[in-house]
């Protein structure tokens, strides 16, 4: 008769997570939560901490003070940083909504016109070739396109459609508009035609069966079915925007009339005002955050798996 084998650590280790699969997932889940806690919560709550912290030189104190709240609030009668404010979040939400608008359109004829087909692949690969290039390099491009003997200029003034050449096309709020929706809309073709690749093609052929007009089959099927997607989508493309610095300042001109909230960011901390940057860093993140609640009180953040 052999003799009971007696269990190893890995053994007795085996058989308890067995039974507390619970504290074995926390284990599993500790690594990753710790990495991203470092990298993306950590930096953050510094970021939220420092909007109250005050400025000695320039050396950092901690302290607890509102002051930079009050002052890009307006406090002492400056209300500049409270107008760019405002001109960042219309032109946010214009920008979403033209993203919105071609995006939608793109990732319908891709998504449901051509589905199927060998080319849908290779198209969709165009609108991602541009993030293979330097992000600088791709917005100083457009300097060629919409400077005043430009290519836009340059073949209307061929074509005798203008006598001379349109000087609003650079440096203004149109070419920040320009800049940025080269950016941002793949941010929004891609969620959005997630979500219409999978919608079943036999709901769209019952529709057309039921005698349903591509209309009534656009408004009734596809855009709810979609609708988590296009909320994805605005909200990167939202978001991104008030983040975005680089296309006004290189497209909006020296004048200021572009500016918008991230190149105020940029100077303030340029210039040591740690405390006023994290204040203008804490408003954007808190829109954020509060475009996510919202997604979640209307819809659930279970919708992101339908994408």
């Amino acid at each position: 008769m052999l003799p009971p084998k007696t269990s190893g650590l890995f053994d007795r280790l085996a058989e308890y997570f067995s039974d507390h699969p619970r504290i074995l997932l926390s284990l599993q889940l500790a690594p990753a939560i710790i990495f991203v806690a470092g990298v993306v919560f950590i930096p953050l709550a510094s970021v939220f901490a420092w909007s109250f912290w005050e400025m000695e030189g320039r050396r950092l104190v901690p302290t607890f003070s509102t002051d930079a709240y009050a002052r890009f609030l307006g406090a002492g009668g400056g209300t500049f940083r409270l107008e760019v404010f405002a001109t960042s979040l219309r032109i946010a939400v214009t920008q979403t909504a033209i993203a919105l608008v071609l995006g939608f359109a793109i990732a319908y004829f891709v998504g449901v016109k051509m589905r199927g087909s060998k080319y849908v692949l290779p198209l969709l690969l165009l609108f991602a070739v541009p993030f293979l290039t330097s992000y600088l390099m791709r917005t100083l491009s457009w300097h060629a396109v919409l400077q005043r003997f430009g290519l836009i200029n340059t073949v209307l003034l061929g074509l005798g459609v203008i006598e001379e050449p349109m000087t609003w096309l650079l440096f203004s709020e149109f070419a920040v508009h320009v800049g940025l929706l080269s950016t941002y809309l793949p941010f929004m073709i891609f969620p959005v035609w997630l979500a219409m690749s999978r919608i079943d093609r036999t709901v769209l052929s019952a529709s057309a069966d039921l005698g349903g007009t591509p209309k009534d089959t656009l408004f009734r099927i596809v855009i709810p079915l979609t609708l988590p997607g296009i909320l994805i989508g605005c909200i990167f493309v939202f978001v991104g925007v008030l983040g975005d610095s680089v296309v006004p300042a290189l497209l909006g001109g020296p004048g200021g009339s572009s500016t918008l909230l991230a190149n105020l960011m940029d100077r303030a901390v340029s210039g040591d005002d740690l405390p006023l940057a994290g204040a203008m860093a804490s408003i954007t993140l808190a829109m954020a955050i509060g475009l996510i609640l919202a997604w979640e009180f209307f819809f659930g953040l279970k919708k992101i798996g339908e994408i």
